[in-house]
């Protein structure tokens, strides 16, 4: 992956785990006493910790599958001193939100340049398996990503119309949908932010930091692959890619 893919994906949807702990570390300081009860408080604010990841969850739009073990996260938590946490600047988070909602697009632009060039240095190809991976009934055809393969029609369409349903209320602009407006929808399958950054890359197939009706259709269809079990592609496969952005052949 670029630079520049690896920055978007990162800053949109793969908050490190040091900063899901930052939100919780904030929310625990700001919860503690500057006086009296503060060891009652700290043991209240222990056993209710779920209740603290379920409001960053709702606030930040962070997928649970990148919060730490609960379990390990209390028994970590009953040697620390809430008082002397550090609570988040909101100055900083603005700042990040800014960057979101006005630089992505043009950051996403950069990329296919970018990744251009990375395409021309030499692949490594061969071996015993490349046989078997193209054959009609080698491991995996017609299952997970593979399904559709051969088939006339793109497999997306057939749920499309509840992908639509639900890009309709994401309040798409010139028929596009912001990354942000995205997210906060693709969340919900629960999938870490690393895995639902892959899929927005994949998704995103025009590269112009938004998603239209076919591309946020076929980010739905990935995330259900995932969802049953399968592995993702690196790169998006050609009977998945909508005719609507299939180049003209010269």
């Amino acid at each position: 992956m670029s630079f520049i893919g690896s920055y978007f994906m990162s800053t949109t949807f793969i908050p490190p785990q040091n900063a899901v702990q930052a939100y919780i570390i904030s929310a625990l300081r700001k919860e503690m006493p500057s006086m009296f009860g503060k060891d009652t408080k700290k043991k209240e604010l222990i056993k209710n910790l779920g209740e603290i990841y379920a409001q960053i969850q709702r606030d930040h739009q962070i997928s649970m599958g990148d919060f730490p073990n609960m379990a390990r996260m209390k028994e970590q938590l009953q040697h620390h001193d809430f008082t002397k946490f550090h609570t988040f600047k909101p100055k900083l988070i603005e700042s990040v939100d800014y960057m979101l909602a006005n630089d992505i697009a043009r950051l996403m632009q950069m990329i296919p340049n970018e990744e251009a060039v990375m395409s021309r240095e030499p692949q490594v190809k061969g071996g015993a398996f490349d046989t078997m991976n193209e054959s009609m009934f080698g491991y995996g055809r017609g299952e997970g990503v593979d399904a559709g393969r051969g088939e006339h029609e793109w497999i997306v369409e057939k749920d499309k119309y509840k992908y639509d349903e639900s890009f309709d209320k994401l309040n798409p602009v010139n028929g596009k949908i912001t990354g942000a407006a995205a997210k906060s929808e693709m969340v919900k399958s629960k999938l870490p932010n690393s895995v639902l950054g892959k899929i927005w890359k994949l998704s995103d197939i025009d590269k112009d930091g938004m998603l239209d009706a076919d591309e946020w259709a076929l980010a739905n269809h990935l995330i259900k692959i995932k969802l049953d079990g399968h592995d993702l592609p690196s790169e998006l496969p050609e009977h998945l890619i909508p005719d609507s952005k299939k180049k003209e052949p010269f």
